[in-house]
């Protein structure tokens, strides 16, 4: 009775979810781009310059607006001085190279680049809601009892339902949560194998994703510093910490562990 009770549960929090993700895609389709936030429009500027040049569009230099893109994005929200692109927002001065350039990192850019023009943010928004959902569901058929198919399924369904408010805030948000929902799952399949050497494939790939995390908001290094300090102090705390320093130089000579009598022997 339990386990029908369990799997009742996880359909019921299924169609909630698939609701809640239904409400969210039908308002997405009517967002505009042009809502009036700076921010957005600095976004949008280093897709259009990844879509133009490729790996070039690195370089964000306000000279390079040769199109009159970032002129017609500040004409559309009326931005005061949007003919004079000096004074673009969100943009900074390079003392040393005299240009003006994007102060935010190119991650949300490389990826609203991927996607057609003038339809960049919907799908951006609409593909990262559908992701959360999709782990969201991993979640709630991947529990084994009642209650934690209650505790998937009720942060399954706030996870979908945050996907517009306050994840619209900012269009780095959005790619951010994704990478997110991937790092916890698989910080929790690295978690949950036991200790081998082979567990250093996850750490590398966690770590990856952790990079691209830092690449959609430089916030996002507080989340890659828990990871680094929760490792610095797992291998200090470790036994292998003397097979760290079982090889050194020692006089010239190297000194090495002998095994099973916590002895050296010189070579």
């Amino acid at each position: 009775m339990s386990n029908k009770r369990a799997y009742a549960l996880k359909i019921v929090f299924a169609f909630l979810c698939l609701a809640v993700l239904a409400g969210h895609l039908w308002s997405m389709s009517r967002w505009n781009e042009a809502r009036g936030v700076y921010d957005d429009i600095c976004y949008l500027r280093q897709a259009h310059l990844f879509q133009r040049f490729g790996l070039a569009g690195f370089d964000t230099d306000v000279s390079r607006d040769d199109d009159d893109y970032l002129k017609s994005k500040l004409r559309e929200i009326r931005y005061p001085t949007w003919n004079d692109t000096a004074t673009a927002p969100c943009h900074n001065p390079m003392p040393a190279t005299g240009k003006l350039v994007i102060q935010y990192p190119p991650g949300v850019g490389l990826v609203l680049a991927l996607l057609p023009p003038g339809h960049q943010v919907i799908a951006m928004y609409m593909l990262a809601t559908i992701a959360v959902f999709s782990f969201a569901l991993f979640a709630i058929f991947r529990a084994r009892n009642t209650t934690s198919t209650l505790i998937a399924g009720a942060f399954g369904c706030l996870a979908v339902y945050l996907m517009i408010n306050p994840v619209k805030a900012s269009y780095s948000i959005a790619p951010t949560v994704v990478v997110c929902a991937l790092v916890g799952f698989l910080t929790a399949r690295w978690l949950a194998r036991p200790q081998h050497d082979s567990r250093i494939g996850s750490i590398i790939l966690l770590g990856v994703l952790l990079g691209f995390a830092v690449n959609f908001r430089l916030a996002n290094l507080f989340l890659a510093s828990g990871y680094f300090l929760f490792l610095l102090t797992s291998f200090l705390a470790s036994r292998k910490l003397r097979q760290f320093f079982a090889r050194r130089v020692v006089h010239g000579g190297v000194r090495r562990w002998h095994g099973s009598d916590d002895s050296f022997v010189h070579d």
